[in-house]
């Protein structure tokens, strides 16, 4: 900011230096005096508002650094609440503790993976522990030298549960002198464009929970950089292969000897990142043990009634007794532990087939019948419920057919970008093109001028008619006046033909150059990106944000009086100082109006504290209501200004433009791109119109996860199900993908 003020100072400088050498040669020694006055006044606002800007910044440094440190300080605990809050809400809906904890068991892993021994921990490493008991694995890995671990395992085996156990255990535990763990999908963390971790995290964090701006712009910044959190980094088998060692190496250089990790990462994958080269370092790696059959029967005991019926005691007594088959493997995970859960234990069905070799002769069968099971079963065990109150109910009736047709068509975008994050505003992304977009902006601009002017010319051909018709019967007493009435009503209408054929030309006309300007846009918006990584938000809430909205609003005036001051001289100069001024006070009014109209999109682009944790939902209608904000205020500024110029049929026009067409294109297009992309989509019958409704639905059926703003598939084998990797072979894509990528 003060790099644009003091080029803006030198510019003003040198154009009033260049003002009084041209002035008096081409205008005459009098009217350069009189400009001469006018500049010493602008040099006077200007040296005033300079000096009130040092002593409010001399001021702010006298407060100095126990102010920031304290910022910082609120910052910790806001996100410590904020991520609380959202990892509880995400717990219950997994039902994590419902109603206990998978009795999972964890030990250390190959030492031939992990960092040397004193490097982990003061004393010989042991760690282990059960994820029915986290308190005790807590205390575990709160005494590790660094509080760094690994948690690595096959597919479905409880990774990412565990990380959120730890997750849940040191937030309830948390001190204001310790960091604050969040966690975080590696999948996102590119480090050939952000080599240090901090810089990654500090993004994440502005993206997941937009309060931490209330803190400072760089709150998120100073939380990463000063080690106050303790990453939980989900999937670094998530990353592509070339990448994994890079991560682990930038880890490595990047964090700070006394910042804690846990990372999680399916086994295979993470012992080929780390064979040849340096593990990360001072973490210990633990694994699973597979759950026993008994264990399994056991668990499922506790979900059914407590006098189960003939056909659950019957698969209870075979787990117990080693003869349950395939199914003792399938129920060996905690993935084949929670859809046996879901499909039969919540839906009510009869399992006694499971046990049956002729039904299912190895577990891949098993596997694969319960995969494709789950969507019905998941749909007819909770139906919705009026309000939507419960969180783990749906708010609307859907055709299991209809839900795995759309949930498809989600994995299939996923699978070919790579990614297990479904992000709403990358909807667009392999649906559309930046071009086709620039064409259909192009065809709202054609389409929104040519109705505007197309209507107008039916009804100034009504008025008209009328205006014309009605005065000329009146002279002609009464019977003139029927003669008028009628004169002028068929004028009108004459009029109105006129104006419809005009009006039909001209929406045409619109449309030609809505295809013309739609192809320019199209090619510009294709080479300048056009989209946006992350989505904006609006927040109108004026509690504890009085100065802050003022302070805004003041400041887009200023820059609109200084607009208009501007133009009036530029205009003077042209025109003579008369004229200047007068359009000087029509730019002003402008500026005016556009200076309040950037201050409101500013205060409602900056949160207030209030806001917590950010969701899919959430963020979407917040970059909806900023776009529409913005859309609005450009589209009145505009009408007005262009009404007071070219009059209210012009002003009508570009106002309908400006917040139609170019406010929704150039400030924000997140929200504009998702709902062309989700519109295409709908027409062909892939996705539902109102897709994020359904998200949510799928959400509370168990078949979605929440990470912060993205959704995921609740287990990536169903993802892997629905739409099977391209590197899979035909044998294994018809037994079901089971036994691919699954946290």
């Amino acid at each position: 900011m003060r790099s644009l003020v003091s080029l803006a100072g030198l510019l003003a400088l040198l154009g009033g230096l260049v003002l009084l050498v041209v002035v008096p040669v081409t205008q005459g020694v009098d009217r350069a005096s009189t400009w001469a006055g006018v500049l010493s006044g602008y040099l006077a606002i200007a040296g005033a508002l300079v000096t009130l800007a040092r002593w409010r910044h001399k001021q702010r440094a006298a407060a100095g650094e126990p102010a920031r440190s304290n910022q910082v300080a609120q910052a910790a605990q806001e996100l410590q609440v904020a991520v609380r809050e959202q990892w509880r809400r995400e717990a219950e809906a997994r039902s994590l503790g419902d109603p206990d904890p998978m009795p999972v068991r964890w030990r250390l892993s190959d030492p031939t993976v992990m960092d040397h021994d004193e490097h982990i921990a003061p004393t010989p490493v042991m760690l282990s522990g059960r994820s029915d008991r986290i308190p005790a694995l807590t205390d575990q890995f709160r005494r590790l030298r660094r509080r760094r671990l690994v948690i690595v395992g096959g597919p479905g085996s409880g990774k990412t549960t565990l990380a959120v156990q730890l997750l849940l255990q040191l937030l309830d535990s948390w001190q204001s002198d310790e960091p604050v763990p969040v966690l975080f999908s590696l999948a996102s963390w590119d480090p050939q464009t952000q080599p240090r971790v901090q810089d990654w995290l500090a993004s994440q964090l502005t993206q997941t929970y937009p309060n931490l701006r209330a803190f400072g712009a760089d709150a998120a910044h100073k939380l990463a950089d000063q080690g106050r959190l303790l990453p939980v980094l989900d999937g670094l088998d998530e990353i592509p292969p070339d990448r994994r060692g890079e991560v682990i190496n930038r880890l490595n250089a990047s964090l700070h000897p006394d910042t804690g990790l846990i990372m999680t990462s399916r086994a295979t994958e993470y012992i080929e990142t780390v064979h040849g080269r340096e593990a990360l370092a001072a973490a210990a790696v633990i694994e699973p043990e597979p759950l026993t059959a008994s264990e399994a029967a056991a668990y499922a005991k506790n979900l059914l009634p407590r006098q189960p019926d003939e056909s659950w005691q019957a698969v209870l007594t075979a787990l117990r007794d080693g003869t349950a088959g395939p199914l003792a493997e399938v129920v060996a995970s905690p993935l084949g532990l929670w859809l046996l859960r879901t499909v039969y234990i919540e839906g009510h069905r009869d399992p006694q087939p499971l046990i049956d070799p002729a039904h299912y002769p190895d577990p891949p069968a098993i596997q694969h019948h319960l995969h494709e099971e789950l969507i019905p079963a998941a749909v007819h065990s909770r139906p919705p419920v009026s309000g939507g109150q419960d969180p783990l109910r749906p708010k609307r009736h859907h055709d299991p057919d209809q839900v795995r047709r759309w949930l498809t068509t989600l994995a299939i975008e996923l699978r070919d970008a790579k990614t297990r994050d479904w992000r709403w505003w990358q909807l667009a992304d392999h649906t559309v093109t930046n071009r086709q977009i620039g064409v259909a902006f192009g065809l709202m601009f054609g389409l929104v001028s040519g109705l505007v002017f197309g209507l107008h010319g039916p009804g100034s051909g009504l008025v008209s008619g009328l205006g014309i018709g009605l005065p000329v019967g009146m002279a002609s007493g009464l019977f003139g006046v029927a003669f008028g009435l009628v004169f002028g009503v068929t004028f009108g209408l004459v009029g109105v033909m006129i104006g419809l054929v005009h009006g039909l030309l001209i929406g045409l006309g619109g449309l030609v150059v809505g295809l013309v300007s739609g192809g320019v846009f199209g090619l510009v918006f294709g080479l300048a990106g056009g989209r946006h990584d992350a989505p904006a938000y609006v927040d109108l809430r004026l509690r504890g944000r009085v100065g802050v909205l003022c302070s805004k609003l003041a400041f887009g005036l200023l820059g609109g009086l200084l607009g208009g001051l501007l133009g009036g001289l530029w205009s003077g100069l042209r025109v003579g100082l008369f004229v200047g001024l007068k359009h000087g006070l029509m730019i002003g009014l402008g500026g005016l109006l556009a200076g309040l109209a950037f201050g409101l999109i500013s205060f409602a682009a900056s949160p207030s504290i209030g806001r917590r944790a950010s969701s899919p939902a959430e963020s979407q209608r917040g970059d909806r209501g900023l776009t529409i904000l913005a859309a609005a205020m450009l589209g009145l500024v505009a009408g007005v200004v262009f009404g007071l110029v070219a009059g209210p049929v012009a002003g009508l026009v570009f106002g309908l433009v400006a917040g139609l067409v170019i406010a929704p294109a150039v400030i924000s297009t997140r929200w504009s791109v998702f709902v062309l992309a989700s519109l295409w989509l709908a027409a062909r019958r892939q996705l539902p119109l109102s897709l994020m409704m359904f998200l949510d639905d799928a959400y509370r059926l168990g078949l979605l996860r929440i990470v912060g703003p993205v959704y995921q598939f609740r287990h990536a084998a169903l993802q892997d199900h629905l739409a099977p990797p391209a590197q899979a072979t035909p044998a294994i894509a018809a037994a079901d993908q089971s036994t691919v990528s699954v946290n």
